[in-house]
């Protein structure tokens, strides 16, 4: 199994993005020195507890300051940007860090995003603009002559001008499509929902699948429907591509891991940011569903999501939990841990993630798929 990082990254609302900047800097490098294999940045403009609107500038900071990791946007909504620029960008990007980058894609979630834009609150637009972002993307890295007016968007390629005949080198026009080939970059999606068809998107696409975990049964479901897409479309399936992103924190012992996760940046994001947005949306279900308490969603108090939400504990109880999750859901490649703001004393936090990728991850076991 291999360990990733999601930097949402879910900062105080009152950080200042300078603060936020170099925060996701040392985190970045601390998961490469650690032995992370994956660092993805999320892209918001309107959250004030999600606070990165331009990824691709953090990853080219953190690139400066990492040797191994990689990184990815994840995710570039692209119904929100002009596709013909963004396939530039990201093509540049990926050979800036020569193999240390993939992209996450998707159509975007939040309603203020679609409305800074222009574009309806509601989101109907949000996946036929992800569609066609993402098909002027592909002929861009083509790199064949196009011109294309489609629905929401125009895009097109310049053919090369002629050779002149004095040996001058202004035709010339740079290679900005991804390292090695537009087939080597690999593709993301993320999915909270129950049956999300952004996972059945993911599999007809080729993508990668990600899953926020929301309860065993919504991350079977993730996994169910992203092999129903690949199916439709022949493609293969494989579950060391499928990633699990979970809030993790590793201690001595269970007491002072649940410590540092309750009255930490982990515990405050919950309080002030997770519950109200989970209760409303009724995400919390899942995970009342999977602790077999039968406790009221409404009733969820931090003493519950330390022991039934969070992953929290001694390496052995770490890795227990994540061997019984592994089991359940038959099994998945990568686990990410999610980032939280542990700025005023980031060493725990620091300890933590060090320990969960030297400590945990490499002990888990297999998947015994329990169904």
């Amino acid at each position: 199994m291999k360990s990733g990082i999601f930097h949402v990254p879910y900062m105080r609302p009152e950080r200042t993005p300078r603060e936020v900047f170099d925060y996701s800097i040392l985190i970045a490098r601390e998961a490469d020195q650690a032995g992370f294999s994956d660092f993805m940045i999320g892209e918001h403009a309107t959250q004030a507890w999600e606070s990165v609107p331009n990824p691709e500038l953090v990853i080219a900071a953190c690139a400066r300051e990492t040797e191994r990791i990689r990184f990815a946007p994840m995710a570039h909504l692209l119904g929100l940007h002009q596709p013909g620029s963004l396939a530039i960008q990201v093509g540049w990007l990926s050979k800036v860090l020569e193999g240390r980058y993939f992209l996450g894609v998707g159509p975007g979630a939040y309603p203020r995003d679609a409305i800074l834009r222009g574009q309806p609150a509601d989101l109907s637009e949000a996946r036929p603009r992800r569609d066609e972002a993402l098909q002027i993307m592909k002929k861009v890295w083509d790199r064949k002559p196009f011109h294309y007016e489609g629905k929401f968007f125009s895009g097109g390629f310049p053919a090369e001008e002629s050779e002149s005949a004095e040996g001058a080198e202004f035709h010339m026009m740079p290679d900005f499509s991804p390292w090695k080939s537009p087939e080597d970059l690999e593709i993301a999606m993320t999915a909270l929902s129950h049956n999300s068809s952004s996972m059945r998107y993911a599999g007809e696409q080729g993508f990668s699948p990600i899953s926020f975990f929301g309860g065993l049964e919504v991350a079977r479901s993730h996994w169910n429907m992203y092999v129903e897409g690949a199916t439709s479309k022949g493609l293969p399936t494989d579950r060391n591509r499928f990633r699990i992103c979970r809030d993790i924190v590793v201690a001595d012992t269970d007491k002072e891991a649940k410590k540092i996760a309750i009255n930490g940046g982990l515990g405050h994001c919950w309080r002030q940011y997770l519950i109200p947005v989970y209760k409303q949306f009724n995400i919390l279900n899942g995970y009342v569903d999977d602790s077999g308490t039968g406790i009221d969603p409404a009733d969820v108090d931090m003493d519950f999501i330390a022991e039934h939400i969070w992953i929290c504990g001694s390496p052995e109880t770490v890795i227990a939990k994540i061997e019984k999750m592994q089991d359940d859901i038959g099994g998945f490649g990568q686990i990410v841990m999610n980032t939280h703001d542990y700025l005023e004393d980031p060493k725990p936090w620091i300890e933590s993630m060090h320990r969960i990728a030297t400590e945990v991850v490499p002990k888990v076991r297999p998947a015994v798929p329990t169904a």
